[in-house]
């Protein structure tokens, strides 16, 4: 090699090492540091070695995650603390994004010495941290779904609105946090799922228009050829329920209490009530008056009529209703079959000439002839005279009051009670009610006998057998020197063996003697003064017993046990 050629070499060789030398120290100088313009999320780091700069982003940087991420949802809103949250910061990743590291890389010792930008903090998210923090605000975004109502107050519609209920998606929510976080976003869109309330304002829309406004719209109007009943308004609408049946409001009209309430109004469609076959006497006997159908309309009817005129409108609200026969409860070939009526109990009873018994007995009597009993009704002397007042055809007469005679409309009248209770009592009948006088007379049988006084004594009893009744009365008036008398028959059909009462007259029972034990008397009361004084003997007073006898086939088959006991009369004394 030639003396040249080593010079050259030589000075190849010295120059390789110069730049080795000033490479190593390069790498020496910036080899192991953050690029000089280096930054992260404003924070300068540019010139630190990567553990410096990694302290100083996490002296810097770690507030911010105590800084709230808001979550809003319309006019509420509630904050999520990223430490809190599975949200952070990996300040190593950030490092070595801005550049930070050993490299014998020329290029990169060159960057570290020259270069360097700002980047953005590497985040982190955990998660399932995230969604249990999210899924934790969920509540404070939650809204009770509220049912729609409607109701129908005084004839009118009230209603609420629906509330659509309101719930957080906590899935979507958490996606939206997490980019928001990853974007450094301090507010996020809360996502929410509403769902609709059961009862909803389009189902209370649907019933008012198909059956509330329609049923409100006017009466709805009954006919029956010429004759017509109107429901009002007011009435279809207390009578009508709202009912919620899956998706639907239904509407309906509780008919039976309609049809109740109505009663008054079905009258204006004037039907024809039925009527049962019945007797009177004609020519000394009982004939049949025969029985008439009658019209009815039925429950069933009314409501088929009531339901589809009420959510019609206009002229369709009036609508005929279908009528049914009603037929009588006993008919004409019931009566006719019975055959001929015969008397099964009677009685008479007389009295001395007095114009006033005469009036009030004879008044009763025509009161009580005639009267139809069937089988379990019972009657009512009272109700049948009603008071006896100027007014209902009586006068004064004698009653008693207290253990006195004195003087009053309708006196006398406990007769008419005496005899018909004995002819009732020959008949069979079943005693409901009955009173014998508190002082005895001796034109009576001895406690066979009754007294009334309107409001609080009556004469009731009830035909128990199986067979229709009539009862017949009239009397033989008095006249001077001549005494009269009250009868009433009871016609029927027997149902025990007919025989004779104590005064010969048809009996379908017998009476026992009547036995008479006790005897007391009473005393002397003066009385002065009174211009109404009436003066009365003594009546003695005593207890009497005896049985009402049924009799079968000549055999006695049932036994009714009676007593009563008399009050002893005073003696009165008027003086002035």
């Amino acid at each position: 090699m030639s003396k040249a050629s080593k010079i050259v070499i030589g000075t190849i060789v010295g120059l390789l090492v110069l730049v080795g030398g000033a490479y190593v120290a390069s790498y020496f100088v910036a080899g192991n540091q953050v690029p000089a313009q280096a930054s992260a999320d404003g924070v300068a780091i540019g010139g630190l070695s990567p553990e410096q700069a990694r302290q100083k982003l996490e002296t810097e940087l770690s507030p911010k995650l105590n800084e709230p991420i808001t979550l809003n949802a319309g006019s509420v809103s509630t904050d999520l603390v990223p430490a809190e949250s599975g949200l952070g910061f990996d300040y190593d990743a950030t490092v070595r994004a801005a550049g930070g590291g050993h490299s014998w890389n020329p290029a990169d010792i060159y960057e570290t010495l020259t270069g360097g930008q700002a980047v953005e903090v590497v985040r982190t998210v955990d998660d399932e941290a995230l969604r249990s923090a999210v899924e934790a605000k969920a509540p404070e975004f939650a809204v009770d779904g509220v049912d729609a109502t409607v109701k129908l107050e005084g004839g009118k519609v009230v209603r609420t609105d629906a509330t659509d209920a309101r719930a957080m998606n906590v899935e979507e929510t958490t996606a939206t946090a997490k980019a928001a976080f990853e974007e450094g976003k301090g507010n996020v869109d809360v996502s929410v799922d509403t769902t609709p309330p059961a009862v909803t304002n389009a189902m209370v829309d649907d019933v008012v228009t198909n059956f509330v406004d329609p049923l409100l719209s006017g009466p709805v109007v009954l006919t029956h050829g010429e004759d017509r009943m109107e429901i009002a308004p007011g009435s279809l609408a207390e009578a009508a329920t709202l009912q919620v049946q899956g998706d639907k409001i239904v509407g309906s009209l509780d008919t039976a209490a309609l049809f109740e309430q109505t009663e008054e109004a079905r009258r204006g469609l004037n039907l024809t009530s039925a009527k049962s076959a019945s007797f009177k006497f004609e020519n000394g006997k009982v004939v049949t008056i025969p029985s008439t159908p009658g019209q009815t309309l039925t429950e069933e009817a009314f409501a088929a009529s009531v339901e589809k005129a009420a959510t019609a409108t206009g002229d369709a609200r009036t609508t005929p209703v279908e009528l049914e026969v009603e037929e009588p409860e006993f008919t004409t070939e019931q009566a006719t079959a019975m055959g001929e009526f015969v008397v099964v109990g009677e009685y008479t009873t007389q009295y001395p000439h007095a114009a006033y018994r005469n009036t009030n007995l004879g008044r009763a009597a025509s009161s009580v002839n005639g009267t139809v009993l069937m089988p379990g009704d019972i009657f009512s002397l009272n109700d049948t005279l009603g008071r006896r007042t100027a007014a209902n055809g009586y006068v004064d007469g004698y009653v008693i009051n207290q253990g006195r005679l004195v003087k009053e409309s309708g006196g006398g009248i406990s007769q008419s009670a005496t005899t018909l209770f004995n002819a009732a009592f020959f008949a069979g009948f079943k005693d409901i009610e009955h009173k014998p006088h508190s002082l005895y007379f001796e034109r009576y049988p001895a406690g066979r006998e009754a007294t009334v006084y309107y409001g609080s004594l009556d004469l009731r009893f009830q035909n128990d057998t199986e067979f229709p009744a009539i009862i017949q009365g009239y009397v033989n008036n008095s006249s001077s020197g001549k005494r009269g008398s009250i009868t009433f028959k009871i016609w029927s059909k027997p149902t025990y063996d007919l025989g004779k009462n104590d005064k010969g007259g048809v009996a379908q029972a017998t009476s026992t003697a009547l036995k008479k034990s006790g005897y007391y008397t009473g005393q002397d009361r003066i009385i002065k003064g009174d211009p109404k004084c009436e003066a009365q003997a003594p009546i003695q007073g005593f207890t009497v017993n005896w049985e009402r006898l049924f009799h079968k086939n000549g055999a006695v088959v049932k036994r009714e046990p009676f007593t009563w006991k008399y009050n002893a009369g005073d003696r009165i004394i008027c003086q002035p």
